[in-house]
């Protein structure tokens, strides 16, 4: 495909499930519309380089032909051949070339850039990558599979793996993307589970429950109206590993009392499942239910945090809507589903409380929405001079999202 090419990929949030996932129960995670990364491709003047370009977490680096010329990846190879493992003949290659990279963010972001190009793209040289995303990065949100989706469904159609300019993603599409995708995030992540790379590829939302042989099970759950919410970043740290951890230790210490609410929390996704499945209005309040119902498991096993609860008890306070944690939990994120009744003055004084109080990062958005897109060709030309500038390190959000966010734009992204 000629250059350039514009990718997206949203983020995602676990509506149902954390915790109790880790011991086989089924969960449900789904897209935020709002929260997106965005990658630009475009040709460089120097006809030498690669380049990747992520202002978000300080990362401009060139990599020369010489320096590429060193790998030997074989083009065109089954994804299946680097999911189980990745390939250690390609990574040797890899890394001499990441050593110059200082700090965990940069390194793996060029890792994963570096092995899905070498992979799919062989010795095209002369081009510049530019990511921009409006996601947090490492607040649990998906960001680093948006990114990965980004990255596959860019690289699929430079290398000329993927149709250059359908009407519409196809099944076939979308099942590579999310296949080199999750290759992606194995080289972030290491041993990732496959589920925010699926809901950063297909959107809306993905029934998932981890098998006895260590798999992962999944189910989309497709073309339900966006709802409506909050979501609220505390930005106040936590460690997934400990807080899963203490939930391993509450199960071994009470196990009579413990074992029945990880089994609520799966009754509770899969009865979530089946009204997201035919979501309407006179269902969404049994949704919001199980919401709130869901935040109190799992404050009962220690999963919350008086910052989170802050959250909880305004919006219950102002009747706004229905509030839970997700994700690990001990800090980090929570959503608010709006009550259909809920005022734009009373949205705009509980987000206000939670920004100026406590210096908490809010986000108007949708939970649902579609998956992985793409921007054709034309649609790029036309509106090149308002793109480009929005990958500088300067620009925010609102101006990311104002320009580019689908639905909201106006631009005619492919999905």
């Amino acid at each position: 495909m000629s250059l350039p090419i514009l990718t997206s990929a949203p983020g995602k949030v676990i509506i149902f499930g954390e915790h109790s996932a880790v011991f086989n129960e089924p969960a449900i995670a789904a897209s935020v519309n709002s929260l997106r990364t965005y990658l630009l491709v475009t040709e460089t003047e120097d006809s030498d380089i690669v380049e990747l370009d992520f202002p978000d977490i300080g990362l401009d680096h060139k990599w020369h032909a010489k320096e590429l010329s060193q790998i030997a990846a074989p083009s065109r190879i089954a994804a299946s051949e680097h999911s189980k493992n990745l390939n250690p003949a390609l990574n040797a290659a890899l890394e001499p070339l990441l050593k110059p990279l200082h700090g965990s963010l940069q390194y793996h972001a060029a890792y994963c850039f570096l092995y899905l190009y070498s992979c799919l793209c062989g010795s095209r040289r002369g081009v510049k990558f530019s990511v921009k995303s409006s996601s947090p990065i490492g607040a649990g949100l998906g960001s680093s599979a948006s990114i990965s989706v980004c990255l596959a469904l860019a690289v699929g159609k430079f290398g000329g793996h993927l149709n250059s300019e359908p009407e519409k993603l196809s099944k076939q599409e979308l099942d590579f993307v999310n296949e080199w995708s999750f290759i992606g995030e194995k080289c972030i992540h290491g041993t990732p589970s496959g589920i925010d790379n699926a809901v950063a590829t297909y959107g809306n939302a993905v029934l998932f429950q981890r098998q006895p042989n260590a798999e992962t099970k999944l189910e989309h759950i497709l073309n339900f109206p966006q709802i409506p919410m909050i979501l609220t970043n505390t930005k106040i740290p936590r460690s997934t590993k400990v807080l899963v951890g203490g939930v391993q230790d509450l199960i071994t210490r009470q196990p009579e009392i413990i074992s029945p609410i990880l089994k609520a929390m799966g009754q509770l996704a899969s009865r979530g499942a089946k009204i997201l499945a035919d979501l309407n209005e006179s269902n969404l309040a049994d949704l919001c239910e199980l919401v709130r119902i869901n935040h109190g498991l799992l404050t009962s096993i220690g999963a919350s945090h008086p910052g989170l609860e802050v959250i909880k008890s305004l919006s219950d306070s102002m009747s706004i809507g229905s509030t839970k944690l997700t994700g690990a939990g001990g800090g980090g994120c929570a959503f608010t589903i709006l009550n259909q009744d809920a005022s734009l003055k009373d949205i705009e004084k509980f987000k206000n409380t939670l920004e100026t109080q406590y210096n908490y990062q809010t986000y108007t958005t949708g939970l649902g929405g579609p998956g992985c897109v793409f921007l054709p060709s034309e649609e790029i030309q036309q509106n090149i001079s308002v793109i480009e500038p929005l990958f500088k390190k300067s620009a925010n959000v609102s101006d990311l999202n104002a320009a580019l966010l689908p639905g909201i734009s106006g631009l005619k992204w492919v999905h």
